[in-house]
């Protein structure tokens, strides 16, 4: 093949690429109300508001939850507001953080941004964290790395990637946006139903990412690296795994 001929396929192919990347907003099925900037309702908890005390007040450290707080609050990235950075260890479940207060039905909405490598300010390499409902299921939050990153759009999303109930339940499609953008989890959970011990009826979740409804009503069984599966209300958990990754717009409101 000719160094002309190879040069025009390669120009195609990443012409093919670029036309393949739509955002979010470009997607079908796009809800604005359920992205970023969505406000907390009338009687929702919002146990964050950009300073410390907040964090002192509504959150503890899991799993030791006597443990100082080693979450840090810094600037966002992207304008001058205050947000909530994870700090701590660098092996996951040991820098946890989660809110005093538990819950059993709930609506809720997180904010997150993936920045990689903690330390250097910059947005790129790999990330990961989650987002726990009841302490129990993980909403997983992850940047594509190995092949995954050449075409983040496209990629395939698998049971430990983002947005997906983590080990159980893969994503419906790809509202990607790269590392150093603002991303949103919006989400309602409706508990198990228990007969003492016994489980009668599974969690019930139904989850947006940046605005593309991934989950509807699925069932909820696998509790991933939190607490074990029991009628008990947990907390809502933030994860720290070692990357910086940073929260805002944090509410949850209980469905009675």
């Amino acid at each position: 093949m000719t160094k002309q001929l190879i040069s025009f396929c390669a120009a195609f192919s990443l012409v093919g690429a670029l036309a393949s990347a739509k955002t979010p907003e470009e997607q079908k099925g796009y809800d604005k109300s359920k992205d970023l900037g969505v406000k907390a309702p009338a009687g929702a908890d919002t146990p964050f508001d950009g300073t410390m005390d907040s964090i002192k007040k509504n959150f503890e450290m899991w799993p030791k939850k006597d443990m100082d707080i080693t979450w840090k609050i810094v600037k966002s990235p992207t304008d001058d507001s205050k947000v909530l950075m994870t700090d701590g260890g660098k092996k996951w479940g040991t820098h946890d953080l989660v809110t005093k207060k538990t819950y059993h039905d709930f609506e809720g909405h997180v904010e997150f941004i993936m920045m990689g490598a903690r330390g250097d300010d910059k947005a790129e390499g790999y990330t990961n964290s989650g987002v726990y409902m009841q302490n129990r299921h993980e909403l997983q939050i992850e940047s594509p790395k190995g092949k995954n990153t050449k075409d983040p759009y496209n990629w395939k999303i698998g049971p430990h990637g983002i947005a997906a109930v983590c080990m159980e339940h893969v994503p419906t499609g790809n509202a990607w946006r790269p590392n150093g953008q603002w991303h949103s989890f919006h989400f309602i959970f409706k508990a198990a139903d228990w007969d003492g011990d016994k489980l009668k009826n599974p969690a019930r979740l139904t989850l947006w990412w940046n605005g593309l409804k991934m989950h509807d009503n699925v069932p909820v069984k696998h509790a991933n690296g939190g607490v074990k599966n029991d009628p008990s209300d947990q907390p809502l958990k933030l994860q720290e795994h070692g990357q910086d990754v940073r929260f805002r717009n944090i509410w949850i409101k209980e469905i009675k």
